[in-house]
C-alpha cells in the first residue's frame, strides 16, 4: 500500500526562461511574470505568493532600467504614464498660477520654487512629476534594449535641437518597430509582453 505524502503540491516543474519567444507559459502551467531582479520569477507554489513580490514586480516593471520591454507593454504603461503626467502637470499649473500673476520673471521663479518645495501639495506634485519622468526613462531604456541598442544613446536627448530630432526618431522606432527576435545582449530580464510582441 502506498502512503500519501503531504506538504508537496505536486511534481516540481521546470521554469520556462523568458529568453525563448516560443515558450508557452499556459501549457507549462506557469504564470508569465518577470522579476525585477533578473530571470524568471518562480511563483510555482501558492504559499510563496506575497504582496511584497507583487510590489517588487510592479516596481521593476515601472522603474527598472535592466532587461527588455515589448511594444505592447511600452504602449500600455506609456499611455497610462502620459495621462497621469499631463493630469498632475495641469493640476500643478492651476495650483501655482494664481500665485504668479503680476510677478516679474525672477519673482515668478522664486514663487514656483517656494510652491514646489515649500508646500506639502507642491511637494507631492513635484514628487509625482519626477517619478513619472523616471518611469518614462525606464520604458525608453528597456525598449532600446529590446532593439539591441544601448540606453546610453538616450543622453543625446539632452543636446539642444539634435535631442528634439532624436526624440522623434526614438518615438518612432521604440513605438512601432519590433525588437530583435530571440535573445540579445540585454536579455537579463524579460517582460511578459515580449511573448506577445
Amino acid at each position: 500500500m502506498q502512503r500519501k505524502q503531504f506538504g508537496k503540491r505536486g511534481v516540481q516543474q521546470s521554469v520556462p526562461q523568458f529568453g525563448d519567444r516560443n515558450t508557452s507559459y499556459a501549457s507549462a502551467g506557469m504564470p508569465a511574470y518577470a522579476s525585477a531582479g533578473g530571470g524568471a520569477a518562480t511563483f510555482d507554489d501558492d504559499d510563496n505568493f506575497s504582496i511584497g513580490k507583487m510590489l517588487g514586480l510592479a516596481f521593476g516593471m515601472l522603474f527598472s532600467f535592466r532587461g527588455r520591454l515589448g511594444r505592447m507593454e511600452y504602449w500600455v504603461i506609456g499611455s497610462i504614464r502620459f495621462v497621469l503626467f499631463i493630469a498632475v502637470l495641469i493640476a500643478f499649473v492651476f495650483a501655482v498660477g494664481p500665485h504668479m500673476s503680476g510677478l516679474s520673471e525672477e519673482q515668478a521663479n522664486i514663487a514656483l520654487m517656494k510652491y514646489a518645495f515649500g508646500t506639502v501639495q507642491g511637494g507631492v506634485m513635484t514628487f509625482l512629476l519626477l517619478t513619472l519622468t523616471l518611469c518614462q526613462w525606464s520604458l525608453e531604456a528597456r525598449r532600446c534594449h529590446d532593439r539591441d541598442s544601448s540606453a546610453l544613446y538616450l543622453l543625446i536627448l539632452f543636446i539642444p535641437i539634435i535631442g528634439s530630432l532624436y526624440a522623434i526618431y526614438l518615438f518612432i522606432v521604440n513605438g512601432f518597430f519590433p525588437g530583435t527576435p530571440g535573445p540579445n545582449r540585454f536579455d537579463t530580464v524579460r517582460s511578459q509582453a515580449q511573448i506577445f510582441d
